[in-house]
């Protein structure tokens, strides 16, 4: 039976609403009415009729009134009972080791006689699902699908009509909902959308069990990080977490390998090798355990020695008997740039060096700190040689120390280091107390090199005229101001300079010779900084010894800034440049179906992004086939987005640049890994968390597998709903019939007022 109602629901409480209204008409009837009276009587009441009627539509609106339409719907109820059939319902974790899907089977077989009552007031619609939902007549035993996707599947039913009235959903799965791209819907928000538009509940069956990690023996790497972009010669990490499981007394060794492409061409794969274990890194280490299942954080680390990109994995080795190794590894691409250094830095502990350290937070600088003990006990510091052999360092820096401590059991430390700065490296002397000549490095092998006068005395305790004891404020030179070495800020340098706090005294220098620039100096004129080449190698003397306090009192970035450009000028590296067409994929790892960002572009001369370049964007995948990306241009050049990653394996990328039909560069190439992993069965384990989300969300409980019985049971009780009672909603007032009728009756009356010249 249908039936219509009316309802008002006023924008104001009804006496506002009754008064607005009388207003309106004793307004009009009071100001408008004589204005009418030397008209027709007939020509008056029309005009009155049409103000007063446009007034009553106003009236209406304020109103707001609805036509409520009620319904009832006599046809059978329909109750949809949904099947997991994705792979992880094989899983064998149900009663006497059934599989989940058999567990399934068994509770619907069980129940069959109890369901059939039902069935004779609900139609049972049965469909398996895995990210897609299929009607089915029963459901079979096999699992077979390729991940589970409940979201997509309860939004396929929202948005399903088949004419038939729905009574609620009996969800059976495990709710381990694993799908990737399109298929990965939010079940919750899933859920949530269903109830809302359908009004009926979802009843959530949970089938298996949480609890799988316990159980075999199986050792996982997971969420590996390590930097995408690192510099050469710099000690890089590679972090992942290791979950040891039925690992308990055995010994677990994970270790870092790299790919070797050498004599290997493009887009095929190269030969893995371990990375050898050397004193600035580690690449190996062993874990043992006496837990049953046991999570520990890995931290190893490599040190690339050449410019390009690489592949490295970590790997936990595979135990004796460990049956699933798929998920023993995990491998990243990292882009190894030049212009990476190593420092040693010798010092004794002061403020200063703690705060030029932290330019180890950076990727492109690893500053490795030899802290040397004050008083008698300096006497007795043994220096390791090793850090003076070739190719250790590109720069050493020398605090307040003196000449006697590089001499040890009759060897001349600083002899080594005048060997490495004659080959290239850089050298810096820091302001202090004990160093310089008072330190005895006049007599040293390094006096030629440093950029500074030096007497030849034998050290001797510090003069006062050694020391400037006042306020300094460093500032640089008419040479240094546009010196990369003193560019603190290319707007305004020389602003930024005397932004920095003052120091509390420096040591006194002097050039050694005219070949030595002075670039700092303080504001009554004392050189603070002098700089030189000498031969393949750059030196440096720095007069002060408290650049912290900038650090300290808000110019963190000016002090990092100038350590980092000190050490990149003394290492030669200041100039280093990429080439001149680029790609970049950030991160290198991604899930199978998961969506790639892809940005390139290209630099002029001077470093500059081309503008208007043309890009042409290629990806190789790992069966050879080859898709292009359709580039989109922006300011740095342009982007593009990759979504061909059902296979795992390497991608290959390359990009190629032109303006008005000339290359620009050579072609640029990197690599992105879509990771071997299976998604659905690499942890099957059940998600009951997710089972009682969707049932809170729809009103019921999340039901186990010894209760589906009683949830029967409970249906024949308290029955489903036979009849159904729909209400529609005709809103009569928002809408163009409404403004249509108040501009005509508007229009209507000023027409007939224009017409007798009351306009």
């Amino acid at each position: 039976m249908n039936s219509v109602r009316l309802l008002l629901n006023p924008i104001w409480p009804w006496p506002w609403v009754v008064l607005t209204g009388v207003l309106m008409v004793t307004l009009v009837l009071t100001t408008y009415r004589p204005r009418l009276r030397h008209l027709p009587a007939g020509r008056r009441r029309l005009l009155l009729t049409l103000r007063l009627l446009a007034g009553a539509v106003l009236l209406f609106a304020m109103l707001r009134p609805t036509l409520q339409f009620t319904e009832k719907d006599d046809d059978p109820a329909q109750m949809i009972v949904l099947g997991d059939k994705s792979r992880s319902m094989n899983t064998p974790d149900g009663a006497a080791g059934a599989t989940r899907r058999q567990t399934l089977l068994k509770l619907l077989k069980d129940n069959q006689e109890k369901l059939g009552e039902l069935g004779k007031n609900v139609e049972f619609r049965y469909f398996d699902f895995d990210t897609e939902f299929v009607g089915v007549e029963a459901f079979g035993e096999v699992a077979d699908g390729k991940y589970t996707a409940i979201g997509k599947v309860l939004d396929g039913l929202r948005t399903e009509e088949n004419g038939k009235r729905l009574g609620g959903i009996i969800l059976l799965s495990d709710f381990a909902q694993r799908a990737m791209g399109e298929n990965d819907v939010d079940p919750r928000a899933a859920a949530r959308r269903f109830v809302e538009q359908r009004g009926v509940p979802i009843h959530p069956v949970l089938l298996g069990t949480s609890e799988l990690s316990s159980s075999g023996l199986d050792l996982a790497l997971e969420t590996p990080l390590a930097d995408s972009m690192v510099f050469e010669r710099k000690t890089t990490p590679m972090k992942a977490q290791l979950v040891m499981s039925g690992a308990a007394g055995r010994k677990v060794l994970v270790k870092l390998q790299y790919e070797d492409r050498t004599g290997v061409g493009a887009n095929a794969p190269g030969v893995w090798k371990d990375i050898p274990i050397t004193p600035e890194a580690r690449s190996q280490q062993e874990f043992t355990t006496t837990k049953n299942v046991d999570r520990r954080e890995v931290t190893l680390s490599f040190v690339a020695q050449q410019t390009g990109e690489y592949k490295i994995a970590m790997e936990a080795v595979p135990l004796e008997g460990e049956i699933r190794q798929t998920n023993n590894r995990v491998e990243t691409i990292v882009n190894v740039s030049k212009g990476g250094l190593k420092v040693a830095y010798f010092d004794i502990a002061n403020p200063e060096q703690a705060f030029v350290r932290k330019l180890n937070q950076t990727a492109r600088i690893q500053l490795d700190l030899q802290v040397i003990p004050g008083g008698e006990l300096m006497k007795n510091v043994q220096i390791d040689r090793r850090l003076f052999q070739r190719g250790a360092y590109d720069v050493y820096v020398i605090g307040d120390i003196p000449a006697s401590v590089f001499r040890q059991s009759g060897t001349d430390l600083l002899q080594l280091l005048a060997e490495r700065v004659e080959e290239g490296s850089g050298l810096l002397m820091l302001g202090g107390l004990q160093n310089y000549s008072a330190g005895g490095y006049g007599r040293s092998a390094i006096a030629r090199y440093l950029p500074v006068r030096l007497s030849d005395n034998a050290p001797r305790p510090p003069q006062p005229d050694d020391h400037l004891s006042r306020r300094i404020q460093m500032l640089p030179t008419g040479t240094g101001l546009d010196h990369y070495l003193m560019m603190l800020d290319p707007q305004n340098n020389e602003r930024a300079w005397r932004m920095l706090p003052k120091m509390t005294g420096a040591t006194r220098l002097a050039p050694s010779s005219g070949a030595a620039e002075t670039l700092a100096q303080s504001i009554e004129g004392d050189p603070l900084l002098i700089a030189s080449d000498v031969g393949r190698s750059r030196v440096a003397a720095l007069a002060v010894n408290e650049t912290w306090m900038w650090y300290l009192r808000g110019h963190r970035d000016l002090h990092q800034r100038f350590w980092q450009q000190l050490f990149l000028w003394l290492a030669h590296k200041e100039f280093d440049t990429e080439a001149a067409v680029w790609v970049r994929v950030d991160p290198k790892n991604f899930s199978p179906g998961g969506r790639v960002p892809i940005v390139f572009g290209s630099r002029d001369k001077n470093l500059a992004p081309v503008k208007d370049a043309d890009y042409q964007v290629e990806v190789v995948r790992p069966d050879g086939s080859k898709q292009t990306v359709t580039p989109q241009r922006t300011a740095e050049g342009g982007q593009g987005e990759f979504a061909g990653t059902d296979l795992p394996g390497d991608y290959w990328v390359s990009v190629r640049a032109s303006k008005d039909g000339k290359s620009l560069g050579l072609t640029a190439t990197t690599r992105f890994i879509v990771d071997a992993r299976d998604i659905e069965l690499d942890n099957p384990a059940a998600n009951p968390e997710l089972a009682n989300e969707i049932a809170t969300i729809t009103g019921t409980v999340a039901i186990v597998p010894e209760k589906f019985g009683d949830f029967v049971d409970q249906l024949l009780a308290q029955g489903l709903m036979t009849e159904m009672t729909r209400q529609r909603l005709e809103n009569l007032w928002d809408g163009w019939p409404l403004l249509l009728l108040f501009a005509g009756l508007m229009t209507l009356e000023w027409t007939l007022r224009k017409t007798r010249g009351l306009v």
